[in-house]
């Protein structure tokens, strides 16, 4: 097959999981021998990052959606003629859209990462020929936001196995000063509201009351609600309990320290960092939101590759803390489970050949 030019549109000015995502398919293109052209605002972390790695980037004035860098787009778009162009965020398809209208760019498409309703569903109608999605359960809000099924394809994010094995448990551990004898608990989420951090700061009592100080919850990310949640935790539990890490660089160190990774979302489009832990053989006690069950399954009990609880349910998500603390061994078979089905099904080689399908759909031959 020929090679093909793609655009990469980001809005974007932190780094998180979508950026991450997109910088794995842009070095999984490149290694196939695909042109990759980055368009990103040029104060975000994500032009700074794929410029760094060797890639040929297009600062955008701005945030990289206003009328300026709407004309830079179109301008560069109509001399270097792209097969594809690639919007990373819901922004990015605002002013990337634009630009591309009526310049007969074969495939314009857009990620949908979050299973939030859609607000401006006419432009997932009408300025990009597809949309993938990274689950089952946001194409399904797609559906029902008006998009139209023949647009939608669902593409699993996909994770580097090599860069999740690197981690090191003792370097870790030392890194969060947590004795060996203590259980460490640990979640990796931007602070949210979705990502249900308070339901499990309020678990953490029940938790506490049993285990004492043989327990402690860190939580890396950073967000908007960090203020709020650091004084829900002074209302619910001793602050040496849980801890606020801030982002960090070194969750492979921090995934294979922890003895459970707790995710409590109650709205999920897929999570790409729970791939992270399995491939790390983390046991893993989540939530059954959005599109968790496409990583995890939707099987509890045997056979399970993850502790499932319903969202929003602080006693519940107690409960299953408590009892894979008291009993690790039975957890064994289940990380087993959680690496073979990391392994087979959610790689970010598997991410990036199920995007190439995508994109020949829609580019001749």
């Amino acid at each position: 097959m020929s090679a093909l030019t793609i655009a990469h549109v980001s809005t974007q000015r932190g780094w998180h999981g979508g950026e991450e995502q997109a910088r794995l398919l842009c070095e999984g293109l490149r290694k196939c021998g695909h042109r990759n052209l980055v368009f990103a605002r040029h104060d975000g972390k994500f032009a700074q990052r794929m410029q760094t790695d060797g890639f040929q980037v297009h600062p955008l004035a701005g945030s990289g959606r206003g009328l300026r860098a709407i004309w830079q787009m179109r301008s560069a778009w109509k001399s270097l003629r792209p097969d594809v162009v690639h919007f990373h965020d819901p922004h990015a398809l605002g002013g990337g859209g634009l630009a591309a209208h009526g310049l007969g760019i074969p495939a314009r498409i857009v990620a949908r990462r979050v299973d939030f309703s859609i607000r401006s569903g006419w432009r997932y109608r009408r300025l990009v020929d597809c949309v993938i999605a990274v689950s089952s359960a946001v194409a399904g809000v797609c559906r029902a936001s008006g998009v139209p099924n023949e647009k939608i394809r669902v593409v699993h994010d996909g994770v580097d196995p090599r860069r999740t094995r690197s981690g090191n448990r003792q370097r870790g551990r030392k890194s969060v000063d947590i004795p060996d004898d203590a259980a460490l608990l640990l979640t990796v989420a931007t602070l949210t509201d979705h990502k249900g951090h308070r339901f499990l700061i309020e678990a953490m009592r029940s938790v506490v009351d049993v285990l004492g100080d043989k327990v402690r919850l860190i939580l890396a990310g950073d967000g908007e609600l960090r203020p709020g949640l650091e004084a829900h935790r002074d209302l619910w539990c001793a602050k040496s309990s849980i801890d606020f890490l801030g982002y960090r660089d070194d969750v492979p160190d921090l995934l294979k320290a922890a003895d459970l990774f707790v995710l409590p979302s109650h709205m999920e489009g897929l999570c790409s960092t729970l791939i992270d832990v399995m491939i790390a053989r983390t046991p893993i006690i989540t939530t059954t939101a959005g599109g968790i069950p496409d990583l995890v399954g939707r099987r509890d009990g045997d056979g399970a590759v993850a502790v499932l609880v319903p969202p929003k349910d602080p006693p519940a998500l107690a409960a299953a803390i408590l009892a894979a603390l008291a009993d690790r061994n039975a957890l064994r078979s289940m990380v087993d489970r959680a690496e073979a089905r990391a392994l087979r099904f959610f790689t970010d080689e598997q991410m990036v050949e199920g995007t190439l399908r995508v994109y020949r759909e829609f580019v001749p031959a």
